[in-house]
C-alpha cells in the first residue's frame, strides 16, 4: 500500500521572516485597537458616562497585557536562562513576547480588573508558553490559556463589575452578550429576541454590540484577514472553513425551525468568531501545516463550536474549540496526509458530512415544541392548598441546572418565592440575592416581561423571572378558568 509522508525538503526559501510576519499582525490589529478605543472609550465619554481616565482606559487596558508578558519573559530569560547583554537582546527580539499579552487584552471583558488582567498575562506567558520551552514550542495558544484561567477563576468578579458591557452599554442594554442572551430566551429565538435588542445585523457586522474588548467587529477582522492573507502571514483555509462550517450548520438548524438566513448570520457575527478564526486559530505554532490538515482543522473547529454552543453551558464556543483542536493538531496532520489517497478522502468526506448532519439534526430537534405552548424548561413538581393560599413547588432551567423554588400565591398574586435548591454559579449569590431580585419579581409581578435582568447574572435572573411567569400561568389554568 502506498504511504504518504509529510515533506521534509528541500523547500524554496520564503521571504517572510517571522519578525516581518509579526509586524504585519500588529498592522492588522491596529484598526481593531482603535475601534475598541472608540467603542469602549469615546462613545461612553461622549454620553458623559466616563471621565477623561475612562476615555483612555481601553488603550491602557490593552497595553498592560503586552507590558506584563514582555517583562515576564525578560525576567525568565535573565534570571532562569542566565542570558545577558546581546544574547538577552537577541532572545527578546525573537520571543515576540508582546503578542500573547496584546491578544489577551483584546479577548477579555472591558471590566476585567487590572490585577486579574496581570494574572492572566502571567499565566499566558508562564503556563501557555515558557513551560513548553518558549516561542515555537508551545502546544496551546498562550493568549487563550490566559483567558481560560481568567474566565474560569474570576468570572464572578468580572461580572459584578459589569462584565462585557462598557459604560454606555450598561446604561442602555439590559441583556448580556448576544450569545449569552440566547440562553435566556424560550426556544431557538426570533429576530426580535436575538438581534433587535442590540440593533440590527449591520451593528453586529460593524461591532457595536457587547463583547470582549477587541473582538466584536467582524468588518475589521475581515479586512485583517484579507491583509494577512495577501501578505501570506496566515493560512486562509482555516478561517474560511471554520466560519463556513458554522454558517452551514446553523443555517440547517435555523431552517429546521423555520428561520431564514438572518439566523446563521447572527451566529457567525456573535461570540468573537471572526476574531478567533482569523487571529487565534491561525497561530503558526499551534495550527496545522499541510493544506488538507488546515481544511480539516477549520471544519472540525466549526463543528466543535456549534456543539459547544448548542449542547453545553458555554455559549461562545470559540475558545474551547480552538484549545481542543490545538491538542489534536498531530492527529489532524496525519488525517490530512491520509486524504491524499482518493478512497480515504472519500471516506473522510462521507464521515464529515455524517457528523455535520447528525449535529445539525440533533441541535435542530432541541427546539421543536411539538405543538406545545408551555415552556419546556419549566416543570411543575407539586402544589398544595394551605388555607386561602396555593404553594407551588416548581423548577426552571438556569445556567447550572434546574432552580427549584416554592412559590406562594394568594388570590392570584405571588406573595413569596423561596429558592430551595439550585446549582448556579456564585453569580447567583453575589448578584441576584444582593440586588434583592426576588423581591423585585414579587413587586413587579404584573409587569414581569418588562422587568430587567441582573447584569452579570443574566441567565440566573432570567430563569427566576420565567419561573414566576410560568407559575402564575399554572395558577390561572388551575383556579381562574
Amino acid at each position: 500500500m502506498k504511504e504518504y509522508h509529510k515533506p521534509i525538503g528541500p523547500f524554496q526559501l520564503s521571504q517572510n521572516k517571522t519578525s516581518t510576519m509579526m509586524q504585519h499582525v500588529l498592522i492588522a490589529l491596529l484598526p481593531i485597537i482603535l475601534f475598541s478605543f472608540y467603542k469602549n472609550g469615546i462613545v461612553p465619554y461622549q454620553h458623559k458616562l466616563v471621565d477623561i481616565f475612562g476615555l483612555f482606559y481601553p488603550i491602557l487596558f490593552i497595553l498592560i497585557g503586552p507590558i506584563v508578558t514582555s517583562l515576564t519573559e525578560l525576567c525568565a530569560a535573565r534570571f532562569f536562562l542566565k542570558k545577558k547583554n546581546q544574547e538577552l537582546k537577541e532572545y527578546m527580539m525573537h520571543s515576540y513576547a508582546i503578542l500573547p499579552g496584546l491578544f489577551l487584552g483584546l479577548i477579555l471583558p472591558i471590566h476585567t480588573p487590572i490585577s486579574i488582567l496581570i494574572f492572566g498575562a502571567l499565566t499566558a506567558t508562564i503556563i501557555g508558553k515558557l513551560v513548553y520551552g518558549g516561542f515555537g514550542n508551545n502546544i496551546f495558544n498562550p493568549a487563550l490559556i490566559g483567558r481560560l484561567f481568567v474566565i474560569t477563576t474570576y468570572a464572578t468578579v468580572i461580572a459584578s463589575k459589569g462584565g462585557y458591557l462598557n459604560a454606555y452599554e450598561l446604561d442602555t442594554i439590559s441583556q448580556a452578550t448576544p450569545l449569552s442572551n440566547v440562553a435566556t430566551i424560550e426556544g431557538i429565538g426570533t429576530y426580535e429576541t436575538l438581534v433587535a435588542p442590540y440593533g440590527n445585523l449591520w451593528d453586529f457586522f460593524i461591532g457595536m454590540i457587547p463583547g470582549a474588548v477587541g473582538e466584536t467587529s467582524a468588518l475589521l477582522c475581515l479586512l485583517a484577514f484579507f491583509y494577512l492573507t495577501w501578505k501570506k502571514v496566515i493560512k486562509w483555509r482555516i478561517p474560511v472553513f471554520y466560519i463556513g462550517t458554522v454558517f452551514l450548520l446553523t443555517m440547517m438548524i435555523g431552517w429546521m425551525n423555520g428561520l431564514s438566513l438572518w439566523y446563521p448570520t447572527f451566529q457567525i457575527l456573535s461570540g468573537g468568531l471572526f476574531f478567533g478564526a482569523i487571529f487565534m486559530a491561525t497561530d503558526p505554532v499551534t495550527s496545522p501545516v499541510t493544506k488538507n490538515a488546515q481544511i480539516l482543522d477549520g471544519i472540525f473547529l466549526g463543528i466543535l463550536t456549534v456543539v459547544f454552543r448548542y449542547f453545553t453551558s458555554y455559549p461562545e464556543g470559540v475558545l474551547t474549540s480552538i484549545l481542543t483542536m490545538n491538542m489534536l493538531v498531530f492527529i489532524i496532520e496525519k488525517l490530512g496526509l491520509q486524504c491524499k489517497q482518493k478512497d480515504k478522502r472519500l471516506v473522510m468526506i462521507v464521515m464529515i458530512l455524517a457528523i455535520m448532519g447528525f449535529v445539525s439534526y440533533q441541535a435542530g430537534r432541541k427546539y421543536e415544541n411539538n405543538g406545545e405552548s408551555k415552556d419546556p424548561n419549566f416543570e411543575m413538581i407539586d402544589h398544595k392548598e394551605v388555607e386561602n393560599q396555593v404553594i407551588y413547588t416548581v423548577s426552571q432551567k438556569g445556567n447550572g441546572g434546574p432552580i427549584t423554588c416554592e412559590v406562594t400565591i394568594q388570590k392570584g398574586n405571588i406573595t413569596k418565592i423561596e429558592v430551595i435548591d439550585h446549582n448556579e454559579t456564585p453569580n447567583y449569590y453575589g448578584l441576584v440575592e444582593n440586588q434583592n431580585y426576588i423581591e423585585k419579581l414579587i413587586q413587579e409581578q404584573n409587569h414581569l416581561p418588562e422587568l430587567d435582568t441582573v447584569s452579570g447574572a443574566t441567565i440566573s435572573s432570567t430563569a427566576l423571572k420565567k419561573l414566576a411567569m410560568n407559575t402564575l400561568q399554572e395558577y390561572e389554568e388551575d383556579y381562574e378558568k
